[in-house]
């Protein structure tokens, strides 16, 4: 589940940011939402600039146009239009290097129609052109430019400055209307009054149109300042009623009003309206500069609002995760070392009992909490003391039971000591045949509990104490551990005689020798014969023994292989095991290798490898005088000479057979074994013989290993 991969903190921090992120999430439409508006007035401030500056050239043309036609009805000089036009042409270079890329390519088009009036202007000036087709150049012209200022369409009528544009719109249009009225005033005061009158009452219905917009949108002191212009306009036509006048008599109106006197108050007139016109585009760019500010100011606010309550928040669940988490992690921690200190123990208390071990010491856990997690903090408090008790006392008490194994394992071998002594003394006594020969039985199930004692000091992780200052032959090792089990008689060696090992692994290697032969034979049938072989090969010597019994499972192999590798506790070994146990034990003690395979035929192949290192050097030349060592001088003579000559000591004086003197009792294993035991009768496979006989020859060479063993 997501939410159980995830810690302290990070569910704390989901917990809180969720209700953040729907937060955030209501609040950005509405940053969004000022952002835009505040885009919206930086457009508009954009439109209302470019109004002031594309403003006067529309008041350019309808001056131009209005003086055209005061050119052609004759109360206007040639110079004067001509100065008008040129005012235009500069005004237009002046807006084009302005504005330039910033115009829509709607106003573009009309600038550059507008730059393109020579011809028209040459026939005002040659009096080709009417006053009328004047005022159709003009006029589209103006009304096209007005329409490119898209002012209707940047408009919000919700907005004041949306308002304000609809009514800078309404405005520059009544401007317009009023121009042309003008204009057409002033070609009937010129006498050409049929087609003048039908279009000037046109112009009084756009004109009332467009006033209703401007008064609908445009502020009360806007409207005030547009009232004083036509006020203005009516003063210089001859009052209030003269609209009046010349629905009900155009050409009497007209007649009324001299042109020379007319045309200059229409000429003043059509400054009036770029007044109002300043005005109000001034005021719709600071209305647009507000408004921008204000958004942009109200959106700041809020982002700050929103992101200062972020981090409040990450804040309060950072510091309130870390007084969850931090005991919690302290607690763990504490945990993991109990745990660990377990583990520790329990992989310990594998080989090596006698170790010296530091008692378990855990962390004082030092939280000033009074909620439940500082009563879990002193509760779990107790319960690594208790850990820590309960460790030391396992501690203790298997180094007791490793000490009783050892003791009791000494125990048994000074009583079988005693017990075997008592047995040759009774053997080296006795004359009876019969007699003699259980003796040897016994002889032999003494030397059986030996090594089980033997093994029960391995187990318990003590040295054992007896030890050897001599080099042994391989081949007397196997023979020494074949005295130890029960079913030697089975037993085949295929050792060479020139291989020994060094005294300090005799005694555990016969203990290794008679624990892998006991196994051997015990899980094979007794039809069968267990072999043991050893040949040199390139950094020491191989043991084989293989047995042709019931084998062991693929798994079980593997089990055992790495027991016999691998430190295991002695209280998790299984009970039918212990004999490897101990071959795995004393194998990592000398560094030997051993390991277990399936025989071909069936039964299990135990390989074991002796390192150079636990050979003895072959003595290529005997000693010139064969001694007996008779004293302790003599002993102690020819080690210091052994030692002199960097040779190995045979402490039981042997020689070759054929050197041995007559008379001289010849101190090796077998050696008192019965006449009937000659090279030739060694050398007969035991199998040829009857089972009962066999078992009394085996004994006899057994009982002659332990006396010759003994006696030196």
């Amino acid at each position: 589940m997501f939410l159980g991969s995830l810690r302290i903190r990070g569910k704390l921090t989901l917990l809180v940011v969720l209700p953040l992120l729907m937060m955030v999430g209501l609040v950005l439409p509405v940053l969004q939402g000022l952002i835009a508006d505040a885009g919206k007035a930086t457009d508009i401030d954009a439109v209302a600039t470019m109004t002031g500056r594309v403003g006067p050239l529309i008041e350019d043309l309808q001056r131009e146009r209005l003086l055209s036609v005061g050119y052609l009805v004759g109360v206007v000089a040639e110079d004067e239009l001509q100065l008008q036009s040129a005012t235009v042409t500069d005004r237009i270079r002046d807006v084009q290097r302005e504005l330039g890329d910033a115009l829509p390519a709607g106003m573009r088009d009309r600038i550059d129609q507008a730059g393109n009036l020579g011809t028209l202007r040459d026939r005002v000036r040659s009096r080709e052109a009417t006053p009328y087709q004047v005022l159709d150049a003009y006029a589209p012209l103006v009304d096209g430019m007005i329409e490119a200022l898209g002012l209707v369409a940047q408009a919000d009528p919700g907005t004041e400055v949306g308002r304000q544009l609809i009514a800078l719109d309404a405005l520059l249009r009544l401007n317009e209307s009023n121009t042309n009225s003008v204009a057409l005033l002033a070609i009937m005061a010129g006498g050409t009054i049929g087609p003048g009158a039908g279009r000037y009452r046109d112009e009084g219905v756009r004109f009332g149109t467009y006033l209703t917009r401007f008064t609908g949108f445009a502020t009360r002191q806007q409207s005030d300042l547009f009232t004083l212009v036509s006020e203005a306009f009516y003063k210089r036509v001859g009052g209030t009623g003269f609209d009046a006048r010349f629905r009900a008599a155009p050409a009497a109106t007209m007649a009324a009003l001299p042109k020379a006197e007319l045309f200059p108050s229409l000429r003043s007139f059509s400054a009036l309206g770029g007044f109002a016109t300043k005005r109000l585009v001034d005021d719709v760019a600071t209305l647009a500069t507000e408004q921008r500010q204000r958004q942009l100011a109200f959106a700041y606010v809020i982002g700050a609002l929103v992101v200062s309550v972020l981090l409040g928040v990450l804040t309060l669940v950072a510091m309130v995760a870390r007084a969850v988490a931090v005991p919690l992690t302290q607690l763990s921690r504490a945990a993991e070392r109990v745990a660990e200190a377990g583990e520790q123990e329990l992989l310990r208390v594998a080989d090596d009992e006698s170790e010296h071990v530091e008692p378990v010491r855990f962390d004082v856990l030092d939280l000033d909490s009074s909620d439940e997690i500082g009563d879990l903090a002193r509760v779990f408090e107790r319960v690594q003391s208790t850990a820590s008790q309960l460790v030391e006392r396992q501690v203790m008490s298997r180094r007791n039971v490793a000490e009783m194994f050892g003791h009791i394992g000494r125990r048994t071998q000074n009583l079988v000591g005693g017990q075997v002594d008592l047995i040759d003394e009774l053997e080296n006594e006795e004359t009876d045949p019969d007699r003699l020969a259980k003796l040897y039985r016994l002889d032999h199930i003494a030397n059986r509990l030996r090594r089980s004692a033997d093994s029960l000091v391995v187990i318990s992780g003590a040295e054992r104490d007896e030890t050897r200052h001599a080099p042994l032959r391989l081949v007397d090792v196997a023979r020494l551990a074949l005295a130890e089990i029960e079913e030697y008689t089975r037993v085949d060696l295929d050792i060479p005689l020139e291989l020994q090992l060094a005294p300090a692994i005799v005694n555990d290697m016969v203990l290794i020798c008679g624990e892998l032969l006991e196994n051997a034979t015990s899980f094979s049938p007794p039809h069968t014969r267990v072999t043991v072989g050893a040949r040199s090969v390139p950094g020491g010597v191989r043991l084989v023994v293989t047995d042709h019994g019931i084998g062991m499972p693929a798994e079980r192999l593997a089990e055992e292989n790495a027991r016999l590798a691998l430190r295991e506790r002695l209280d998790l070994v299984p009970t039918q095991v212990l004999g490897l146990f101990v071959v795995g034990r004393l194998a990592r003690r000398h560094n030997l290798t051993i390991a277990l395979a399936h025989t071909a035929d069936g039964g299990v192949t135990v390989d074991v490898g002796i390192r150079d290192a636990l050979l003895a050097p072959v003595m290529d030349e005997p000693p010139a005088e064969p001694e007996r060592p008779t004293s302790v001088r003599a002993a102690l003579t020819r080690a210091k000479d052994a030692i002199g000559e960097n040779r190995p000591w045979n402490a039981f004086g042997t020689r070759r057979e054929s050197e041995v003197h007559a008379g001289l009792r010849q101190r090796v294993p077998g050696a008192t074994l019965s006449p009937d035991d000659t090279p030739a009768a060694r050398a007969r496979p035991l199998i040829d013989h009857d089972p009962e006989a066999a078992r009394s020859l085996v004994e006899a060479f057994e009982s002659g290993v332990t006396r010759a063993l003994h006696e030196t």
